[in-house]
């Protein structure tokens, strides 16, 4: 990776204006919107993500098209700090491959989010309050993610990360009258500080140990400077970087233990929630251990964490699922689940699978959200799928896209989601001796689990008796909110087909398997391990026979959803009254949140009310201790001072006799 100026690369000279049009357009809607032109101010927003995705484009034709395979070059705009200083602050950007599938998949949400909100942001046709401050929030969000995604250094890198957390926090409290959504805000502001903290530690770490072995002209946070020296690090200090970046990943993209915050998320509009969910914020994480694999590649420890965790994740995730009725909640889980897939492919040096699920996973992801918002709009706020029912009668529209994205969720063959779920767990079972068979073998029945919940939603939702909540108009949304659900019901039809065609590898020669990532983590995995292109032909003769078991898999609990919920409902409502105790446990999230406020959230509050205690007594008492002597002396020489001149006259008398005596006396 070498790092060059921009002018001589065509194409790749629009790159800055793809964060710029966005922050641009939320700073005038920001600035101006509640003054002039409060009802429109989705249109500054949407043509500046509009721009940003041409931008996109046109970075992502130019490096898939124009450039050699495998390129990636970090291109610098300008520094800030000098080199001669402590060290420099470059804003530079890293164009490979890998940035653009990024780009393309968060600028295309983001614009089909933007125009979706326009209609779901009004009520009777009115903008809701708040409606111009919301669109500046989306265009300062999606600012902030192209940066991310964009940046050159692990400096920019934070920046952008941290703007992320930041843009979150304001969209998810939105309705911050509202006490649940101020709370929801609050909870994902301090649970991202807890796993960016180790994040920053990270980068620390990478700034201290690399800065001894580069030149006085390098910046030690320069990707390309970075990935180049990473090898000459022990192995514990590779290991101690790795995992601290994953404790960022593990906040912000909803890992366990940190995963308690996207649930209540949802507490957000729910063009908050797709954006959030789907391909922006929570993947975040995903990203950046893709982008730094040259460094988890150097620890073996690290990647069998990545992998472990994402696994434990998944499969908890897909278990409380089952036993939620709030389907934006249900949404929730499903996420955190689909992300520890990606965790598990990451783990396992596919990370051209884990990206491949990250780009199919936005599609049908952000489908089911705005179709959720689509029934909320419709059923006047209800979310609870245990309060109407056979909506697919009134909701024909959403009933037909909300089901494809349920089907591509489940992994349906020829679907999306199942090109590229079956890519993540033949990788699985293809990674190690043992715990290659416990990961993939957690992935299958994550899978199942997935089918299951995903058509027990669709099938209580849509199908049955048709039930209304009272006093309910239900009609089917704007064009506004249509088209996007209908140009994301085509992605999640034919998204997956980008990682298929023959003869690239990989995800669509995205990152190859042969290309940067594995040829780092080849090294490090065991004999047994075989990534993409390596695969023998036993191997590929497997990977046929697993696309089949999870294809079968599939629709196994997509036949179970359908028994239990259409054909036999009473055997459904069976099963809580036969287990409550278990059905409770897995309903309140397996008492996660109980658990952190017994361990984590009361003990520190006991030792801040100890902090507390010691300041106000024992050092503020010591001061007074201090202070104790002269605030007497001051108590009896007070007296003194009562404003009688003749008083003062003979004190000042008695003094200069006192010191005329002490004078005759030394002499």
């Amino acid at each position: 990776m070498m790092v060059r100026g921009f002018q001589d690369f065509g194409m790749l000279k629009v790159a800055p204006l793809i964060p710029l049009a966005p922050l641009i357009a939320s700073v005038l809607v920001g600035t101006t919107g509640h003054r002039f032109s409060r009802g429109a101010s989705h249109w500054p927003v949407l043509i500046g993500v509009a721009l940003a995705l041409v931008g996109s484009v046109m970075v992502a034709g130019t490096v898939y098209f124009e450039l050699p395979y495998e390129y990636a070059d970090t291109y610098r705009l300008y520094e800030w700090i000098a080199p001669t200083l402590v060290t420099s602050f470059t804003v530079s950007f890293c164009i490979d491959p890998l940035t653009g599938v990024m780009l393309l998949t968060v600028c295309a949400i983001s614009l089909l989010v933007v125009i979706y909100s326009r209609d779901s942001m009004r009520h009777h046709g009115h903008p809701e309050r708040g409606y111009e401050r919301f669109f500046a929030f989306l265009g300062l969000f999606v600012f902030a993610m192209c940066t991310l995604v964009l940046a050159g250094n692990f400096l920019l890198l934070f920046l952008g990360w941290e703007a992320v957390g930041l843009c979150s926090y304001l969209m998810i409290g939105f309705h911050y009258d509202r006490p649940a959504a101020a709370s929801a805000a609050r909870k994902a502001f301090l649970v991202n500080r807890v796993g960016d903290f180790g994040f920053g530690l990270g980068i620390l770490c990478i700034y201290l140990w690399i800065s001894p072995l580069t030149n006085a002209w390098d910046n030690p946070l320069d990707y390309a400077v970075v990935f180049a020296r990473v090898g000459d690090l022990a192995p514990w200090q590779c290991t101690t970087i790795a995992l601290l970046l994953f404790c960022g990943a593990i906040g912000k993209s909803a890992q366990l233990p940190l995963h308690v915050w996207l649930p209540e998320a949802v507490e957000g509009p729910a063009p908050v929630s797709a954006l959030i969910h789907a391909a922006t914020m929570v993947t975040a994480g995903v990203y950046m251990v893709a982008r730094c694999g040259p460094i988890f590649a150097q620890s073996p420890v690290a990647l069998g964490g990545v992998a472990v965790i994402g696994a434990v994740t998944a499969i908890l995730a897909a278990t409380i699922a089952l036993a939620q009725y709030d389907m934006k909640r249900i949404l929730a889980y499903s996420t955190i689940s689909q992300l520890g897939f990606m965790f598990v492919g990451l783990g396992v040096g596919a990370a051209d699978s884990a990206v491949f699920h990250l780009y199919t996973h936005a599609f049908f992801k952000a489908l089911l959200f705005l179709g959720a918002g689509s029934v909320m709009h419709a059923m006047g706020g209800q979310m609870d799928v245990r309060e109407f029912g056979g909506l697919r009668r009134v909701l024909p529209v959403t009933y037909a896209t909300f089901l494809v994205g349920g089907m591509a969720m489940a992994g349906v063959p020829f679907l999306s989601g199942f090109f590229s779920e079956n890519e993540l767990i033949h990788a699985a079972f293809g990674f190690h001796a043992w715990l290659g068979p416990m990961l993939g073998g957690l992935a299958l029945l994550t899978a199942l689990l997935t089918a299951f919940y995903t058509f027990r939603m669709v099938f209580l939702a849509f199908h049955g008796p048709q039930r209304i909540p009272d006093g309910v108009d239900v009609r089917e949304p704007g064009r506004w909110m249509r088209v996007p659900l209908l140009l994301l019901a085509v992605g999640a039809v034919v998204a997956g087909y980008a990682g298929v065609h023959p003869g690239l590898g990989g995800f669509a020669g995205v990152i190859a398997p042969n290309g940067s990532f594995h040829e780092y983590v080849r090294p490090v995995l065991s004999p047994n391990t075989t990534v993409g292109a390596d695969a023998s032909p036993a191997v590929g003769h497997g990977r046929y026979l697993l696309m089949y078991v999870s294809a079968v898999v599939a629709l196994l609990g997509i036949a179970a959803a359908y028994v239990l919920y259409v054909r036999r409902r009473a055997w459904a409502d069976a099963v809580p009254a036969a287990m409550p105790t278990a059905h409770q446990w897995v309903h309140d999230s397996c008492y996660v949140d109980e658990v952190n406020e017994a361990v984590v959230v009361r003990p520190l509050r006991r030792a801040g009310v100890l902090c507390y205690a010691t300041d106000n007594f024992v050092i503020d008492g010591f001061l007074w201790l201090i202070t104790v002597v002269p605030r007497i002396a001051a108590f009896f020489l007070r007296e003194l001072q009562g404003g009688s001149l003749q008083g003062y006259g003979l004190t000042m008398t008695v003094g200069l006799l006192v010191i005329l005596v002490v004078a005759l006396l030394a002499n």
